[in-house]
């Protein structure tokens, strides 16, 4: 038989047990991990944007739906979860610049739905341009794109990307 002493002491252990597991879930929140973009290569896009990326001086670099119209930080651009993208990038300056789909206006920050061009090792040469298609398929109040460039972000080569259920 199990004295009221020990039944005491199972029922406390629980609740301590059940105290610090609802307290760890509010310091360290379980989050689901990002879903990156499953469309294949041959999806069909259903929006094409063409984006510009330059200097607009020595100490301020960004990005422009025209050549002509660069601006730190670039235009926002707006998605839908539905929505197959062909996203162009011109390098419309003398420097060589490349882009990412991120979850942070800075260098470094984590691609999302693999949506990147060229890269910090391997960017596109001025005059040139290459292109990516993704899909971006997890709603969000703001992402960003950059230049992944080392520096370039922090020099104004970046922009918001809302994408919304639709």
């Amino acid at each position: 038989m199990v004295s009221a002493n020990v039944k005491l002491g199972i029922i406390v252990a629980l609740a301590g047990i059940l105290y610090f597991a609802a307290l760890s879930m509010l310091v360290f929140p379980i989050q689901p991990p990002l879903i990156t973009s499953t469309t294949p290569p041959s999806a069909t896009p259903t929006v094409s944007v063409t984006l510009y990326a330059g200097e607009i001086s020595a100490t301020k670099y960004g990005f422009g739906l025209s050549a002509d119209n660069l601006t730190s930080p670039g235009p926002t651009l707006r998605f839908k979860t539905s929505d197959v993208v062909n996203l162009t990038l011109v390098n419309a300056g003398q420097i060589p610049h490349a882009f990412a789909l991120t979850n942070a206006p800075k260098t470094g920050a984590t691609i999302l739905f693999n949506a990147a061009i060229a890269s910090a090792s391997n960017p596109i040469e001025p005059g040139q341009s290459s292109s990516v298609i993704f899909s971006p398929n997890v709603p969000s109040q703001t992402d960003y794109y950059i230049c992944p460039v080392p520096g370039h972000a922090e020099l104004g080569m970046y922009g918001s990307v809302i994408v919304t259920v639709g």
